[in-house]
């Protein structure tokens, strides 16, 4: 009995994790970290690393345990969420896109410490890392109903597993930056911030492709 919780254990573990990781894409989402903290120092970028990583963390097991419950609460769709988050993500971009540049040898504007710690939680973690797609994912996951308490267990572990990945990526994404150098960063930057303007784009237009396809019935 204790070997099949175990073995419900592992596969839960890695069901989740395996369709977490995908959509949350901690690596890319270090880079577009980088590009949205250009300029900031390192031990402020750790600290915003370790709320990113708890705050990711919070959003999924939220998501699993009432994100069903507080969407229908609200009557908020997933297609309505993909709309709103390409929404955010397309601004964020845009800004970061049209942001001046930093020359060698000159310090960027620096941030206070109250407006980087409010950007840990938004937008880099929600919803540059936890989107609708992660968001859309957990609430699936806990809407079926857990067979034991190994698959609970899993599914705790594979949502903690998903988020240190997360952290792990976005706490040592400024090696990118030493690499580099500022003016490779901030070409990075642009680039990123583009690809995050499209990525914006594809998923405002997933959701609202979505909505307007049962246009018709609800008018019906």
């Amino acid at each position: 009995m204790f070997e099949i919780q175990l073995e419900h254990l592992y596969s839960m573990t890695l069901l989740i994790f395996a369709s977490l990781v995908p959509v949350l894409n901690p690596f890319g989402g270090a880079m577009f970290f980088v590009t949205l903290t250009n300029g900031v120092d390192t031990k402020m970028r750790a600290r915003m690393a370790n709320r990113i990583g708890l705050y990711s963390a919070i959003v999924l097991f939220v998501s699993f345990y009432a994100g069903s419950l507080i969407l229908s609460f609200f009557g908020i769709s997933i297609d309505i969420l993909r709309v709103a988050g390409g929404i955010v993500l397309f601004s964020a971009g845009w800004q970061t896109l049209n942001a001046p540049s930093t020359d060698e040898g000159e310090d960027p504007k620096p941030k206070s410490a109250r407006a980087l710690a409010s950007m840990a939680f938004y937008p880099c973690t929600l919803p540059l890392t936890t989107g609708p797609g992660s968001i859309s994912v957990a609430v699936a996951f806990g809407a079926n109903p857990m067979r034991s308490w190994g698959d609970m267990a899993g599914a705790i572990l594979g949502i903690i597993l998903s988020a240190a990945l997360v952290w792990f990526c976005y706490r040592f994404s400024d090696r990118v930056t030493r690499a580099v150098g500022v003016a490779g960063s901030d070409a990075i930057a642009r680039i990123f911030a583009f690809i995050l303007i499209c990525i914006g784009v594809a998923t405002f237009w997933m959701g609202f492709s979505h909505l307007w396809a049962q246009l018709p019935a609800s008018v019906s």
